[in-house]
This record gives C-alpha cells, structure tokens and sequence, in this order.
C-alpha cells in the first residue's frame, strides 16, 4: 500500500512539473516576443501584393531624399517599409504592442522615452497633439521628424514617418557601425534583420517599380504630369452636368470607396500649394471639406477636395507626384473619395482629357461618365 501511494506521489509530481515546466515556456514564449528596448517589435504585415523585388514608384522619391539627409541606402528604407507595413497597406496600421503608424514607431520612441508615461514597452500614455508636438520631441529626446515641413511629426504622415526611420537607423548605426547593428535597433529579432536584408539585395540587384497596389506598369507619371491617386482607377462620377448642376470636376474612388480611406493625393505637376484649409460657407470651397489648391502657373490650378485633414500648408513647393494629402470624406461628400479639379484662368476644364496619354485604364463608371477608357 505505501509502495503503491507512493508511486502515485511520484507519478503525480512530475506530471504537475511538466505542466508547470509547460506554462512557463509559454510565458516565456509570448513575453520574447514582446520584448522591446524602447524601439518598435516585429510585427509582420503580411505579403500584400508585392513580389519581393517590387517597390511602389511614388514612394522612391521621398526613400532616396531621406536616405540622402541621413546617409542610408534608400533600399535600407524601403525594404523596413515594407516589413512594417507593406508599403502602408495593412488596416490597422497599430500592432498589438501600440506600434503606430507607416513605419510602426512605439509612442515613447517617437515622443522621447523622458516622457513622464514611457516605461515597459514603450506604449506611454501620450495624447494624440502631443505626439506630433516638434517642442515635446525634442524635449524628451525623441526620433519622430517634420519631414515634410508643416511644423509637426506625424507617425501617420508617411514622409515624417519615413524621415523618422532614418532618422532612427541613423542614431543606430552610428552607436552600433554597422547597417546589421541599425537594422537589429530598430528590432530586436534575427528574422526581422535577414528580411530587411533579404528586401534590400532584392531592390538592389532586380528593382521592378510598381503602382500602390502592386500592379505591373502603373505609369501614374507621363512628361510633367501625375495621376492623383496612384492607388485608385475608379472614376466615380465625371465632369459635366449631375444631378441638375455642374460637377466640376471628377471623383475617384476604389471600387469600394471605403478601402481608399487615408490613401496618398499627390500633385498633378510642379507648382506651390495656394490654398490649405477647411472649406466653410462663404470662404469660397464650402462643401469641398479639407481641400488644397495648387497653382502651377499661366493661369492653371488644381483642386484636391474632400481630404481627410489638413493638407501641405500654402507656400509648400511641390514636384508631381509628390504627396499632398490623404483621401477622406470631409464635409459635402458621400463617401471617401478625392474631388479634382483642373481650373485655366478660373475656369473648370474637364480633368480626363489631361489624362489621355495616359496607361492608367481607367474605369469611368457614374451616370455622367463616357464608356470606360
């Protein structure tokens, strides 16, 4: 009988150290994978629609600027991008940790881990204004950076985000003297590094530039002009008469207009912001929301309306194709969309014929619009 209670005694006490033995792994397990010094865990985002050497053309440009002010390879940016975000397009863009925006900073890297809330991981407890606040990050020795000149640092404007990435592999290059030691500061894991790196010998040996939305020879650019919204084809409604009055301009969405949400606007050609601001009644744009004007010169303007927030402030000096704002829903709009016009000496011109030399097919699909180009 003690032989026998005995055994059980024994048996039932390894069988509790295994469970514990279980339970401890597992919290070591999901506790590794948050650790974090402060910079930004390793959240994947998925494959998106990109073959591995395959970059979005409009986002070159702002890659090879910020790179240039840093001394970084632009591929560096692109191919941590990519990892964090897949080129911006993974909904939500806040990982489970509280990483943020296009390149996924932890608020208290972004703000300045001297932030009176920053501890653990790095979530903080810092208001929305704060975290944009140029004062407050350099305050608290933070990395976000106002990298396209409107006098914050957003983490969810993509040029402050990815000037702030290199910002940030910068400081940790230096400390560290190597892009391996930069790559592992801004994470922490080995996976993490050898697919940057992987990303990165792509571009560099096979680059293939592609549209937002990974489809092959986008041409968003042709001579001196852009297409507003490299990430959409689908034209709403068209110039011309609607619903008993003038439609000014045309509208383009996504096939679900709900996805195009927060995508990038950029400028039809070269010129200089002219209007920025909140459209109200009387100003002038009541009904157009967040909307931004650009003059190009010899009497041409163009509109961007309905934006999602404020766009670049007036004066800001722009190339097309560069970034102007995101698409929204604001004021007199059904749905999230961008409104553009093109006005010569005041007068509104029909948008798609600027467009014809274009290899964008185009989707017309509203009551006003011709057949599909």
């Amino acid at each position: 009988m003690k032989k026998t209670l005995y055994g059980i005694s024994i048996f039932t006490f390894l069988i509790v150290g295994v469970i514990v033995l279980v339970i401890l792994a597992m919290i070591m397990f999901f506790v590794g994978l948050e650790i974090d010094d402060g910079g930004d865990e390793y959240f994947w985002g998925g494959e998106g629609n990109f073959a591995d050497n395959e970059v979005p053309s409009q986002y070159i440009s702002l890659y090879k600027k910020a790179s240039k002010e840093y001394g970084l390879e632009w591929e560096l940016l692109a191919a941590i991008h990519r990892v964090e975000t897949v080129f911006s397009t993974i909904n939500p863009m806040i990982s489970h940790v509280g990483a943020e925006g296009h390149a996924q900073f932890m608020p208290c890297t972004w703000v300045g881990w001297g932030h009176p809330t920053c501890s653990g991981l790095g979530k903080g407890n810092i208001p929305d204004n704060d975290k944009s606040n140029l004062e407050l990050i350099k305050k608290y020795g933070g990395y976000g950076v106002d990298g396209n000149g409107n006098g914050k640092a957003d983490m969810w404007d993509l040029e402050d985000a990815i000037y702030s990435m290199a910002n940030y592999l910068s400081a940790g290059y230096e400390s560290s003297g190597s892009i391996d030691g930069a790559i592992l500061q801004y994470n922490h894991s080995t996976e993490y590094l050898n697919k940057v790196k992987y990303f990165m010998k792509q571009y560099k040996s096979n680059l293939v530039t592609v549209d937002y939305t990974g489809g092959q020879n986008p041409d968003i650019i042709s001579g001196n002009k852009a297409w507003v919204v490299p990430s959409a084809n689908y034209v709403s409604s068209c110039f011309g008469p609607r619903w008993g009055k003038p439609h000014n301009g045309i509208d383009i969405t996504t096939g679900s207009a709900g996805q195009i949400k927060g995508h990038d606007i950029v400028s039809f050609m070269d010129g200089s912001v002219s209007v920025s601001q909140y459209g109200t009644s009387g100003s002038g744009y009541g009904g157009y929301g967040w909307v931004v004007v650009i003059d190009h010169g010899n009497g041409l303007e163009t509109l961007y309306a309905h934006m999602l927030e404020a766009g670049l402030p007036v004066g800001k000096k722009v190339k097309a194709g560069d970034r102007i704002g995101r698409v929204g829903n604001t004021s007199a709009s059904d749905g999230y969309h961008l409104h553009f016009e093109i006005r010569q000496n005041g007068v509104p011109t029909d948008p798609l014929q600027s467009f014809s030399d274009f290899n964008l097919q185009l989707n017309p699909a509203g009551t006003n619009c011709p057949p599909a180009l």
